[in-house]
């Protein structure tokens, strides 16, 4: 306990309680008379005892009240205060973590996440600060913030117990990394008093924070308080273990193109060494599972482990996830999806002197568009428009054209091709790069070349296809596009004529279209926004999250929906009507590095200050003196009932009392 005013307290005592001791040490001043008779004298002197000064106190229950009474009001001066559990009063924030590490189920939680965990603690302490009743306390006001990757006002400052549950309700877990700082600017900025009628009041009114978090913030640095008081409630044990997928990535293997080969990079957050099965699916359908084990974590880094899966075949979109299998305190960490989006449609514009046949096979490949132009027309071209890939038949290209092309007969000019003329000798081909996709299920055994062209390449040409005297197809790249060439034209072939020419030109057609777009979708992260394009304006389209919920929005007036902030990471799927939705989905990673090292802190440090973490209520300062000013009150009641049963109806009684005369 502690005085706030003790040397006010101190003068008080000496001011009141010595004229009270002296009215009862004092005797009374009487008047000296003449009496008739000596009889009176014993009672006299009897009486002079009683009231002869500075003699030893006799038991005085009133006396003793009265000195008690005195004593507290003097107590109630000097402001006593004890250290308690801070009850209502003032101004209180609820500052609520629902970052990816609350979803973290701890054994101690009894089945409960760190999120379900903090908004029970959160309604116990609106029911310590607002505790209803006719008696309790309206005078304080509450208000509640959850914070992820960003913080949002779930109620204003409110004394209503009821709003303030409600808004505890309403909050959900997300995935994002947890960041402090925007909810301690929204707690001061609605700190600041906005009534005229007050005009004495402070400015900026500092409140007290009560933070619920496992105190995995990663802004700390910087961060301070300004007159805030703040008490951190820390949720989670110390004994929980995880293991997390932290990266996941697909290129195409350099020997085989055609395939597609997974990769991922799983972290252990315990002090342990673990063993753990790592399942590979492709649309929900395990491809393969491999055991690996993964070292302990060290000097609060995590424990890794690489792991490749074996390359296979896709030529089509699809969802490739890698999970964990197993149990671990946070499961929102053991999976990671990639989304490998369907082959867009091509543009594709074809440079001829009027020859039918390759219109005709272009035609019939789906493109989006094929413009057909000629020699002349292309050197008259716009030089902004673009196609996805230019053919060019019988004519030598211009590649500064910097998009990727198809050459057949005409040898282009560039620096990585030695031309050393034509050779009217025919020639056969002799071996073809099967593994590439250009060469894919192309048939060369019986393709007969009248004439070529003589070409030398450089080192790092690659040769699909090998006559017997001179390489027949070569592929480069060259200006930040790849190129394809035939060196012979077709026509002066028995190409043609053979099933396996629309198959190459197929094949060139579709590899150089998609050279340069990424293998798999971007990955996004929580917090941030999702834009999908539908088929038109004002289509309604209902959005499915990684947890199953759905929501119903609407595309703008140019057909693009936004999604989002996301909160949630996994696999988000976009569906219209009559539409199944497989081509507009979306893959959201969990912050891995930031998330799911999930041991609790036991102190957080706020600029100079360092708060410790509490298992209990809020510690404030219990003011004691309103009870000393409450019991003086009823020892003062009790004082005058005693005063009143002992004089208050009783009499005195009256003696008459006759003088003789001297």
């Amino acid at each position: 306990m502690s005085l706030l005013t003790p040397w006010s307290g101190f003068f008080l005592l000496l001011g009141v309680v010595p004229p009270l001791l002296l009215l009862y040490f004092l005797k009374l001043r009487r008047k000296t008379l003449p009496v008739s008779s000596t009889l009176l004298w014993f009672s006299s002197t009897a009486d002079l005892q009683a009231n002869s000064p500075f003699q030893r106190l006799r038991r005085n229950i009133l006396l003793l009240l009265q000195l008690i009474i005195l004593l507290l009001l003097v107590l109630a001066i000097m402001q006593p205060r004890m250290e308690g559990p801070r009850g209502a009063g003032g101004r209180t924030v609820l500052l609520i973590d629902r970052s990816g590490s609350m979803t973290a189920t701890d054994e101690s939680l009894s089945g409960l996440s760190r999120l379900e965990e903090a908004l029970e603690e959160a309604r116990t302490t609106v029911d310590r600060l607002h505790p209803g009743g006719l008696f309790a306390s309206g005078d304080g006001e509450t208000m509640i913030i959850s914070f992820g990757e960003s913080a949002e006002i779930v109620q204003p400052f409110t004394n209503s117990r009821a709003q303030l549950l409600a808004a505890i309700d309403r909050i959900e877990p997300s995935h994002g990394t947890s960041r402090l700082t925007e909810a301690l600017q929204l707690a001061r900025v609605y700190s600041i008093n906005t009534d005229p009628d007050n005009p004495d009041t402070p400015a900026i009114v500092p409140a007290h924070l009560e933070l619920f978090s496992d105190g995995r913030l990663i802004d700390l640095d910087g961060q301070v308080l300004r007159g805030e008081t703040l008490t951190f409630h820390r949720i989670g044990d110390d004994q929980s273990a995880n293991l997390s997928v932290l990266q996941l990535a697909a290129d195409r293997p350099w020997e085989s193109p055609a395939e597609i080969e997974v990769f991922c990079s799983l972290g252990n957050f315990s002090g342990q060494a673990r063993r753990v099965d790592v399942q590979l699916s492709v649309d929900g359908v395990v491809r393969s599972i491999q055991e690996v084990e993964i070292s302990a974590a060290q000097d609060n880094l995590p424990g890794r482990r690489s792991l490749v899966f074996t390359p296979f075949r896709l030529s089509r979109g699809a969802v490739i996830e890698v999970a964990l299998l197993g149990d671990d305190a946070l499961s929102t960490d053991d999976t990671a999806v990639l989304i490998v989006p369907p082959p867009r449609q091509l543009e594709v514009l074809l440079v001829s002197e009027d020859r039918q046949l390759m219109s005709r096979l272009l035609g019939g490949f789906g493109l989006s568009k094929l413009d057909v132009m000629t020699p002349g027309q292309w050197s008259q071209r716009d030089p902004l428009e673009t196609w996805d890939v230019v053919v060019f038949e019988g004519s030598s290209p211009d590649m500064t054209a910097r998009m990727p092309t198809l050459t057949l007969g005409s040898s282009p000019s560039s620096d990585l091709l030695k031309v050393y003329g034509r050779q009217d000798e025919s020639q056969v081909a002799l071996q073809a790069m099967e593994s590439h996709p250009v060469m894919e299920h192309v048939d060369v055994n019986s393709l007969f070349v009248q004439e070529s062209d003589s070409i030398q390449p450089s080192e790092s040409v690659e040769v699909l296809l090998e006559g017997d005297r001179s390489p027949l197809v070569l592929s480069w790249e060259e200006n930040g596009s790849v190129h394809v060439h035939v060196a012979f034209d077709p026509i002066q072939s028995t190409w043609p004529y053979d099933p396996s020419f629309v198959a190459f030109l197929y094949n060139a057609i579709d590899w150089l279209g998609h050279s340069n777009e990424a293998l798999v979708q971007q990955q996004s992260m929580p917090g941030s926004m999702l834009n999908v394009r539908v088929a038109a304006g004002g289509q309604e389209a209902r959005w499915i999250r990684p947890d199953g919920s759905s929501r119903l929005v609407v595309a703008d007036a140019e057909g693009l929906v936004s999604l989002g902030p996301v909160d949630l990471s996994g696999l988000h799927v976009l569906r219209t009507d009559g539409d199944e939705g497989l081509s507009m989905r979306r893959s959201v990673l969990f912050p891995s590095i930031h998330e799911s090292g999930i041991r609790p802190a036991d102190s957080i440090t706020l600029g100079q200050e360092s708060v410790v973490a509490t298992s209990g209520a809020a510690r404030g300062y219990v003011p004691l003196w309103p009870w000393a000013i409450g019991a003086s009150l009823l020892i003062l009641m009790l004082e005058w009932w005693i005063w009143s049963s002992r004089m208050g109806g009783r009499r005195m009684p009256v003696k008459s009392i006759t003088a003789a005369s001297p």
